[in-house]
């Protein structure tokens, strides 16, 4: 069995997040930085103000996009991860109890994003400060992907982990036939070049 692939997967969904909230939150600085260095007339002030704004409010759509997309991957996974096994009423809670953790980590960081881009936007260092402190608290307490699937096999009698380790392997093999279909594809924007 291949349990690499379905790390690697995991670690790539969650690294995901964590690049486009690092990417969003360097896009959030730079564009605070050119509301904060743009001419002090109200005109002008005005002009540069709105671009910053559509670009704040595409980047939020694009991590909400993400997000959304990351929700509907977890509940994929969950259906393939226990399929064929039968669940036990204390399983399925403790499996819907590990993936709502996850879930509720998701919906928190966004909300931290949103948070913190409005605080940068208002200059409030101070709320900046508290962000950033709620942000590296949740990193720590949050489990890693390796550990979370480590959690949701131990809640499996022995006779039910052999298929879970099946299915474990075909959700890995499905993630990654879905990167290099993603690595295959044109990014939008690109030129073609004439044959």
């Amino acid at each position: 069995m291949r349990v690499v692939g379905l790390r690697s997967a995991i670690a790539i969904l969650i690294a995901v997040t964590g690049v486009s909230l690092a990417v969003g939150s360097a896009n959030a600085e730079t564009a605070t930085l050119a509301v904060r260095e743009a001419p002090d007339t109200a005109d002008s002030g005005a002009r540069d103000a709105a671009p910053t704004a559509g670009r704040a409010e595409e980047r939020r759509n694009r991590r909400e996009l993400r997000a959304k997309r990351g929700e509907e991957w977890l509940a994929h996974a969950r259906v393939v991860l226990f399929d064929g096994i039968e669940l036990s009423a204390e399983q399925s809670r403790g499996v819907d109890a590990l993936v709502e953790a996850e879930l509720k980590y998701g919906r928190r960081t966004l909300e931290l994003r949103d948070e913190l881009e409005a605080a940068r936007r208002q200059g409030d260092m101070e709320r900046i400060r508290a962000i950033n402190a709620e942000r590296a608290s949740l990193r720590e307490r949050r489990k890693g992907p390796n550990k979370t699937m480590e959690e949701l096999r131990a809640l499996l009698t022995e006779e039910q982990r052999p298929i879970f380790d099946l299915n474990r392997a075909r959700l890995a093999a499905e993630s990654q036939q879905a990167q290099r279909g993603r690595k295959r594809r044109p990014r939008a924007g690109a030129a073609v070049e004439a044959e």
